[in-house]
Formats: C-alpha cells, sequence, structure tokens
C-alpha cells in the first residue's frame, strides 16, 4: 500500500500542534514514500519546493525494539544552608529558574531568604531577606518569564507577598494579602501561581470561618498591579466540603486560574476561575478517593496534578503517587496513573510531598520516599502526560531528604531543592537545602527526550520546521546539518536517521 503525507503549503501557519495520532499512524503503517511540500526562503515565500525523501520501504525501517528510557543525570548537591526544619511550600514550589540563573528560597522560621546562582546550579551567592518584618516561613515562589521573582509567604497568622525586579539582590515591601480583621485567625501555608501578564493570584489555608476551628477553608486573592495591591479575598470551598491540608494554584495568561486542594474526606478537587480569579464557579474532581499533599502545574490549556494516593494493595493500606491531566482547560481529567515505580511498597519506600511542573509539553515530577533514608527520585512523562519514564535517584548520598521541589529551564535543564538531614544525622534539628541539577544526556534527533528516535520525533520536527512549534530537547537536537536553523533539509536527516540509520552529518 501506498502512502503519501503531503504538508501543504500555506499562506498562513496553521496553529502549532502536536500531532500524536498521525505519528502513530505513521510508526503502525510505515509510508513507502513521504512527500513534504513547503515554502522555500524567507526571502521568496512563493518558491515553492516539492522535497521527495527516498523510498522508504519498510525493509529498511529500524525496528523500534529499544524502550523509552529516563535519559537525566543528576549531579551537584549544593548546600545552602541552615533551614528551619518545619519550612513547608504548598504545592512544593520553591525553586525557579530563568536560563541558567537558579533562585531558591528558604526559610529559618526567623526569614525567608531567597539565594541565586548564575552557574545553572554549581554555585549559590549569599542570600537575600526577602520579608519586610520577621518572622516569616513557609514561602511559596515563581519566576516568570521576565525574569521577576514572587514570593508569597506567612508571617504569623497572616500571608504576605514580596516580589524582586532585580535578580534577588531585594524584594519589595511586603503586602498583606488577606483582608480579615481577625487577629491571628490561623492563615498559612500559601501556594502563588503567575502569569505573563502581571497578575499574581494566592492561595492559602483559613480559618476565619471556622470557630472551633476543626476545619479549615481555602481562599485566594489576586493582583493585578504586579502585586501592590490585591483584591478582595474568595472562599474556594464550603462548610460542605471541608478542606483537609494540600493546596496548589496556577494560571495561564488569558485569565484562567486553577485551585486543586485536598478536601477532609474524598477525592482532590480543582476549583476553576475564567475571570482573572474574582469567582471561582467550577469545581470538578480531580483524583482518586483517598488523596494528600497535591502539585499542579498548567500551561497552553494543559494541566498535570500529582498526589500522594492512599489505596489497599496487598491487604495493607501503602502510599503511592498518582497523576492526572486535562487537556480542554479542567473541563475534565484523564483516568488517574501511578507515577512512581515503587515494588517494596514498604514504609521506608513509599512516595510522598510530590512536586510537578510543565515544560514545553512535558511533564517532570519529583518526591521523596519515606523512612529514615527519605531518598529523592526524579521521573518525566515526554508524551504530554500519557505514560511516565523509569525514576532516577536525584542524590546519591544516603539521608533523610525533605519537601523536594522542581523547576525546568527551556533547554530541559532540571533543578531540585530539598531539605536534607546530613549536616546533622542524629537529631534533624538543622536540615539544610541541597539543590542538584539534572542534565539530559540527548542524542540528536531525540526531540521529546525519551531516549530513543521514532515517528514521534519526526512529527515534532514538521510542527518545529513548519509552524514553529517548541520542543523540549535543546535546540541543536533538532538541527540536522548544524547550520544554526531548522529547515526541511533536517527534516530528510531525521528520516534517513530513523528509517534507514544514517548518521547525521554532525553532532
Amino acid at each position: 500500500m501506498f502512502y503519501d503525507w503531503t504538508f501543504a503549503t500555506f499562506s498562513e501557519p496553521p496553529e502549532p500542534r502536536y500531532v500524536e495520532n498521525e505519528a502513530k499512524n505513521l510508526v503502525d503503517n510505515p509510508p513507502l514514500c513521504l512527500i513534504l511540500q513547503a515554502e522555500r526562503g524567507p526571502d521568496n515565500p512563493m518558491v515553492r519546493t516539492l522535497f521527495l525523501v527516498g523510498f522508504l520501504l519498510p525493509l529498511f525501517a529500524s525496528s523500534v525494539v529499544s524502550q523509552p528510557s529516563n535519559i537525566y543525570t543528576f549531579s551537584g548537591d549544593v548546600d545552602l544552608g541552615v533551614d528551619y526544619a518545619a519550612f513547608i511550600s504548598s504545592g512544593q514550589h520553591y525553586i525557579g529558574a530563568k536560563g541558567d540563573t537558579v533562585y531558591v528560597v528558604t526559610s529559618d522560621g526567623g526569614n525567608v531568604y531567597c539565594q541565586k546562582s548564575t552557574d545553572g546550579g554549581q554555585s549559590f551567592g549569599l542570600p537575600a531577606v526577602v520579608n519586610s518584618v520577621p518572622p516569616a516561613t513557609n514561602p511559596s515562589m515563581r519566576v516568570d518569564t521576565g525574569g521577576i521573582i514572587y514570593v508569597a509567604y506567612q508571617h504569623d497568622a497572616d500571608i504576605y507577598f514580596s516580589k524582586s525586579t532585580d535578580g534577588g539582590a531585594s524584594f519589595t515591601l511586603g503586602v498583606k494579602v488577606n483582608d480579615d480583621t481577625i487577629p491571628q485567625t490561623g492563615q498559612e501555608k500559601p501556594s502563588i501561581a503567575v502569569n505573563n501578564k502581571g497578575q499574581v493570584f494566592i492561595c492559602w489555608r483559613d480559618q476565619r470561618n471556622s470557630a472551633p476551628q476543626t476545619h479549615q477553608t481555602v481562599f485566594a486573592a489576586a493582583s493585578y498591579d504586579g502585586g501592590y495591591t490585591f483584591i478582595p479575598n474568595v472562599q474556594i470551598n464550603d462548610s460542605t466540603t471541608p478542606m483537609g491540608g494540600g493546596i496548589d494554584i496556577g494560571a495561564d495568561d488569558s485569565g484562567r486560574v486553577y485551585i486543586v486542594w485536598e478536601p477532609y474526606s474524598g477525592p482532590l478537587q480543582l476549583s476553576k476561575s475564567s475571570d482573572s480569579g474574582e469567582t471561582y464557579p467550577y469545581r470538578i474532581v480531580a483524583g482518586n478517593q483517598y488523596t494528600f499533599t497535591p502539585s499542579m502545574a498548567v500551561g497552553n490549556g494543559v494541566i498535570g496534578v500529582v498526589w500522594e494516593n492512599l489505596e489497599i494493595i496487598n491487604d495493607t493500606l501503602q502510599f503511592t503517587l498518582y497523576f492526572s491531566h486535562s487537556t480542554d482547560f479542567g473541563q475534565s481529567f484523564s483516568p488517574s496513573m501511578r507515577v512512581d515505580d515503587d515494588e517494596d511498597l514498604t514504609d521506608e519506600t513509599e512516595p510522598l510531598t510530590p512536586s510537578l511542573t510543565y515544560k514545553k509539553g512535558v511533564f517532570y515530577a519529583v518526591w521523596r520516599d519515606a523512612g529514615s533514608n527519605a531518598r529523592t527520585s526524579f521521573t518525566y512523562s515526554p508524551n504530554n502526560g500519557q505514560s511516565f519514564l523509569p525514576t532516577r535517584r536525584v542524590s546519591s548520598f544516603s539521608s533523610s531528604q525533605l519537601f523536594p521541589s522542581l523547576t525546568v529551564n527551556d533547554s530541559g535543564k532540571a533543578f531540585v531543592a530539598w531539605l536534607d538531614n546530613r549536616i546533622d544525622p542524629i537529631f534533624s534539628s538543622n536540615r539544610h537545602t541541597f539543590v542538584a541539577r539534572g542534565i539530559p544526556q540527548v542524542v540528536k534527533g531525540d526531540l521529546n527526550l525519551d531516549g530513543i528516535i521514532t515517528m514521534v520525533d519526526v512529527v515534532i520536527e514538521l510542527n518545529a520546521v513548519f509552524v514553529g512549534q517548541s520542543f523540549p530537547a535543546p535546540f541543536e537536537t533538532a538541527d540536522g546539518n548544524c547550520d544554526g536553523r531548522l529547515s526541511p533539509a533536517d527534516m530528510v536527516l531525521l528520516l534517513n536517521r530513523y528509517y534507514l540509520s544514517i548518521p547525521f552529518p554532525c553532532s
């Protein structure tokens, strides 16, 4: 049978997209001939060139016998200093990056500090104090595409916000976010999200409406001027569904805000705002029956949630790690699937306190194991949340590692921070913050970072060449002829590599 896949010329580029269904069809039914038709050169867009890309006989097509693999290697373990042992960041978001500049916020129980690395996490400078007045703890941080650092934190029983516009050298005076007038009513453990319009969104655990203080509620506030002022607080849940603990928040550039929260009993709930955080009328179940400590990542209409899941396995209660995602702006969620690959299922290896992030179609997750040897693990999904690759240890050091946080930059480098007792292993009273960096060991042509070259990589390169779609791997991975730009010539080289095993002319 003859298959003809033609990319017709166009005067206006179509919407960027990953066409995984077409990729699967091509993998299942290798074409005899693949024809690409495209505009040639920016100087004369009317000149068309027809590329006939060899005879792609299934006889010569490389068999995909290899399985996708986790290609990240971690190193570093940079010690940032002493931290307060009870420091908690809702959603586990206290590390961020812009390029190879990495920021970490920490707390010693008296102040919140920000430390900065300009060499890709290999070393960090002296800390800058974030809060205006102590005490301050439980920070949550985001870094926008312009490098502005946004931090929400807890001061006594109130929620405060500060930001830095000079790369973490100094921070603005703290702005109180909660608007209740009852002193010491138990606002705590905020989570923060920002978009590229200068809008700031913060949610937190709140007891202002719980006279006996038996259950907390979720409150949120939004700022439309970069955090200088906040609109009146909005209550997210009511007494019919009291919250139990974990919360997280995410936002996009179109005014959609998402809050995932752990109810006192039952599955995770996700509340959605379509008016930049003024109201949250929509709510959906986003997890299994017994769920704890969620972390959420948002991007391009895609929402991912990872959480601790309590289930009965082999007649005993065990914590496992589960994930679900939405591709329709939170209208529906995929069936939940397990993320960790722990086969021991003991109290020493249960996955806890996950952190999730999303970059260029890839979900990345870290978590820590339970028990005295609570080491940090890392995995990622190269197919937009369809499946996750085998886990990797972030640190080879055997110590109690708590509350890991994760960020990934545009070139796919991963940075992980956690609290560690290796300096004080006996009493664990002085936990230090450590940071490790993960570098993907990429090969040319592997555009989705799964360790193998498949037709999926071909489809991703098609989208990159013809409609400018971004991709997870570094640029040089897609630049087959190393000429510093993406063109149909790179497509031909990738097809030759995939179908005929012809090496790339450069590395």
